[in-house]
């Protein structure tokens, strides 16, 4: 009897210390979402999410799912295209948001990945992501956006 009881305990808690490891662990998740992208222009760099972080973190990447890449209506790809930065008026990252493809089987939807990525914010910084305006007229839309970071 004494050491089944003893046996609970050392299994209760070796399953709370890893429960207490999983939770700082990482890579934790920033999410977004952006419906079209001229809605964040005006003013310039307006804000489409805000995060602020209680601890210093990094961010290890940051992508993007459109369902309509970056054109100008109707159908003309833009010079230059809009962007997606994560900041905190300080440090920065930037993404572009691609072309449409105009090719294959969903023509409109785009992806960008920054691939591993080492970008460090001091703890209780004022994350912003906002939109960076591209070409006039070139207004992507339907974008998920994923942050990962990791607790430093």
């Amino acid at each position: 009897m004494k050491f089944s009881k003893i046996l609970t305990v050392a299994l209760v808690a070796g399953i709370l210390s890893l429960n207490a490891q999983a939770q700082n662990a990482g890579p934790f998740l920033w999410s977004s979402y952006i419906g079209v992208v001229g809605n964040y222009l005006q003013p310039e760099g307006s804000a489409v999410s805000r995060f602020t972080p209680g601890v210093a973190i990094t961010v290890t990447r940051f992508q993007l799912q459109a369902a309509q890449g970056s054109y100008i209506y109707p159908h003309s790809k833009c010079s230059y295209v809009p962007k997606l930065r994560v900041t905190d008026g300080t440090t920065k990252y930037e993404i572009a948001i691609p072309n449409w493809r105009q090719t294959g089987r969903f023509p409109l939807s785009v992806s960008a990945d920054s691939g591993a990525i080492n970008v460090g914010f001091p703890a209780n910084a004022n994350l912003r992501l906002v939109v960076i305006p591209g070409q006039k007229g070139c207004y992507p839309g339907g974008i998920n956006v994923t942050v990962q970071y990791s607790v430093n």
